[in-house]
């Protein structure tokens, strides 16, 4: 975290003083958001780690109910990776606000660290539908995997049980 204090520091005018507690405010909440990727990231693996275990067990004791039940493993990384999510994108509408404020107000050409990334990928602050379910659980960079992992399992427990 940062030693910044504004308090000790002296300020030509009060637009100077916020533009710099903005600043501050911006790349926190850009590191915010990043310590949750990291956290999600590491969440995945986790959940990844666990399907392979269960891939191996069903494997080595040829019994389909062990993949069917390992179906547990994924689903559970699955919500709880939906809900670090969830609580990352509520980090997005003020991101995107700061940089607004910082380009318009202050006319600055950047930071647009958010902006730009969702500018190139198509993607919008304020998402269709809010809550943990659609911002989180059935938000595609998290549930595609999850299913993929759930839909092997299944595949496996149908092979081992005949």
């Amino acid at each position: 975290m940062s030693n910044f204090t504004p308090a000790n520091r002296e300020f030509e005018s009060i637009a100077e003083f916020e533009l710099t507690l903005l600043k501050e405010e911006y790349f926190f909440i850009q590191n915010t958001i990043e310590d949750y990727n990291r956290q999600i990231w590491v969440i995945k693996a986790l959940g990844i780690t666990g399907t392979g275990a269960a891939i191996a067990l069903t494997l080595q004791e040829k019994q389909g109910l062990i993949a069917l039940l390992g179906c547990a493993i994924p689903a559970f990384f699955w919500v709880l990776e939906g809900q670090w999510k969830h609580f990352q994108r509520g980090f997005y509408p003020r991101a995107a606000e700061l940089e607004r404020i910082l380009v318009t107000e202050y006319n600055l050409r950047g930071p647009a660290i958010f902006g730009d990334w969702s500018r190139v990928f198509k993607r919008t602050n304020k998402p269709k539908r809010n809550g943990l379910l659609w911002d989180g659980i059935l938000n595609p960079s998290v549930f595609i995997s999850y299913v993929l992992e759930i839909g092997f399992l299944l595949m496996l427990s149908i092979v081992k049980l005949r």
